[in-house]
């Protein structure tokens, strides 16, 4: 480097965005990551470890080599380099700063190509991956238009609120407009934006107005304008529309807030846009949420869960038990054979996020092992089950299938109850090793699914033989007058489970329960309950004896107390004579 310049410094006056300038590699999506990743200092320092004892410096030892950490497959691992870079003329090829004897963006983006074998498989990545690589976050890529047309209500305002948020709590974003074929890629629009190029978002906020709106009797509110600021890893080519440098919409807002705002009229990459105009252009935002896990900060906290896994034919025959690669849900004979994993939503409208990580293979090498498509499945299963899943029921959600390192699947307002979730790959038989990450703001104790059916028991050496699901539908009480709070309890073969409590004379429940048998006859006692602040009150019963049939029935109960009815239970019932058919 002293060859290049005669003063190099790792830093000069700190890192900043538009400090990362892209060369002649077409590796915008790196670039863009690394222009985001100065947004936060405390990641910065994890990235780029002991900056000041790497620095050049008259008490450093300088010895020519740099240390850079990358987050990959579940740890942060340390990449070594010598300071060697590629030049022509004396001039730095590849990524660069705006100060000519700056040269942390240089030097990362060395370790980020040793990372991933050579620059050259640099060219032409995958944002998710470059935000995920130097954060360790969960990054979810948003399509702009689909989110928009999820909710018609002030969808707009509501995606600004969301990218506003996560940008405030730390987030990683980059934004891009996706080119629709090869020749428009790096195509210059007339507003000055590029296509199929990635921007660094570095700042999302409100601006307010010179201008006064009047809202109430004795109370004036300012106009805001919803704003976001973006750095271009060209150094150049900036929106040129309304709210661009210089533009009379600044005129606006008061001298101060341009002073705060950082507003020039220098060609430097960096420029504000107005969000309406934001989302007309731009399609898709990739977001790396970094979740604050430590119950000692403040801010929102999330419980982290973390499962390594495989798929893996166990060397068993293809939807044997053993087979643990059965592909996506279209392939529904296999399906049920891919790693399972059952967690519980103790209220509705609770929210989870997924991340499926794959392990790359030949990790560092320049010629790659290919991925394999990945996605996740996930479904509502019966309250009590605690065995594999073999047939799968009640869709909730699935992820894309992505050819791609990762996947993410965020659920929003799941409703109370027992869920199992399936990392997969799109075809069965093919394998590779993934990581599964979980993240919650609520304790809903996830964990790997691995027995099929019960076993003998300790103190008994009969084998289980049958399995029911039985679905408690409601309940239709007599009495219209007198609407109570009431759940209903099954009792079968010595296990006892619940219903939720609901309110009212005519309640519907649909929650489903999973027993097993020795034997071929299912006997069930069924309880209603009325629910008390103390001593809760048995209010009637029902007696149902089912035989094993292989088969599905909807039927109607009698509630009985004293010998007379009260009310009506409709129950579905399913039953069969292989303990894993279900």
């Amino acid at each position: 480097l002293q060859e290049i310049v005669d003063n190099p410094q790792l830093f000069v006056e700190g890192a900043a965005a538009n400090d990362v300038t892209q060369g002649i590699l077409g590796n915008c999506w790196f670039v863009s990551a690394c222009s985001a990743l100065t947004h936060n200092q405390a990641l910065l320092k994890k990235v780029v470890p002991d900056a000041a004892g790497q620095e050049w410096t008259d008490k450093n030892n300088y010895c020519g080599i740099f240390r850079f950490c990358f987050w990959r497959f579940g740890k942060w691992i340390e990449i070594v380099i010598d300071d060697l870079l590629p030049t022509r003329d004396g001039k730095l090829l590849f990524a660069r700063s705006k100060s000519s004897n700056e040269f942390w963006s240089a030097l990362l983006e060395k370790a980020f190509a040793k990372l991933y074998g050579c620059y050259e498989n640099l060219v032409g990545g995958q944002l998710a991956d470059a935000l995920e690589d130097i954060s360790g976050g969960m990054a979810e890529t948003i399509n702009v238009q689909t989110q928009l047309m999820k909710d018609q209500s002030d969808s707009s305002g509501k995606l600004f609120q969301t990218i506003k948020a996560a940008f405030d709590q730390q987030a990683l974003i980059v934004a891009a407009i996706a080119a629709k074929n090869k020749e428009e890629i790096e195509e210059i629009l007339e507003c000055g934006l590029v296509k199929g190029h990635a921007y660094a978002v570095t700042a999302v906020r409100f601006v307010e107005l010179n201008s006064q709106t009047r809202s109430f009797l004795f109370f004036t509110t300012r106009d805001r304008q919803m704003m976001i600021r973006l750095q271009n890893p060209w150094g150049e080519k900036e929106w040129n529309g309304p709210w661009s440098d210089g533009s009379q919409e600044w005129e606006q807002v008061a001298d101060a807030h341009k002073k705060e705002f950082g507003i020039t009229v220098e060609e430097d990459g960096e420029f504000w846009m107005p969000w309406n105009e934001f989302i007309r252009h731009f399609t898709d935002l990739s977001v790396c949420q970094l979740f604050n896990t430590s119950w000692f900060s403040f801010g929102p906290k999330f419980y982290e869960w973390k499962f390594f896994g495989e798929w893996k034919s166990n060397g068993a025959k293809q939807g044997s038990r053993n087979d643990r690669a059965g592909g996506c849900i279209n392939f529904m004979a296999t399906f049920c054979c891919n790693p399972q994993y059952r967690f519980d939503v103790d209220i509705d409208g609770s929210e989870v996020r997924f991340a499926l990580t794959q392990k790359v293979k030949n990790e560092g090498e320049k010629i790659r092992e290919p991925l394999v498509t990945v996605g996740m499945h996930l479904m509502k299963v019966e309250d009590n089950r605690v065995y594999r899943i073999h047939q799968a029921i009640n869709p909730e959600i699935t992820s894309d299938y992505n050819y791609g390192r990762s996947v993410y699947l965020h659920c929003q307002n799941l409703r109370q109850g027992r869920y199992i979730l399936c990392p997969t790959t799109f075809a069965p038989r093919e394998f590779a090793q993934f990581l599964l990450r979980i993240y919650s703001e609520r304790n809903i104790a996830p964990r790997e699914l691995k027995q099929d059916a019960p076993g003998r028991g300790l103190c008994s050496c009969k084998k289980v033989n049958s399995v029911a699901r039985i679905t408690v539908v409601g309940v239709k009480l007599n009495n219209k007058n007198e609407a109570v709070r009431t759940y209903v309890v099954i009792n079968c073969n010595k296990e006892k489970v619940r219903t939720r409590t609901a309110e009212g004379t005519e309640v519907v429940w649909n929650q489903c329960f999973i027993f097993y048998r020795s034997d071929m006859t299912f006997k069930f006692l069924i309880e209603l309950v009325e629910d008390r602040a103390i001593h809760d009150r048995i209010l009637g019963v029902a007696h149902i004896v089912e035989n094993v049939d292989n088969d599905t029935r909807s039927l109607e109960y009698d509630i009985v107390a004293e010998n007379h009815p009260i009310g009506t239970l409709n129950v579905t019932i399913q039953s069969y004579d292989d303990p894993m058919f279900l």
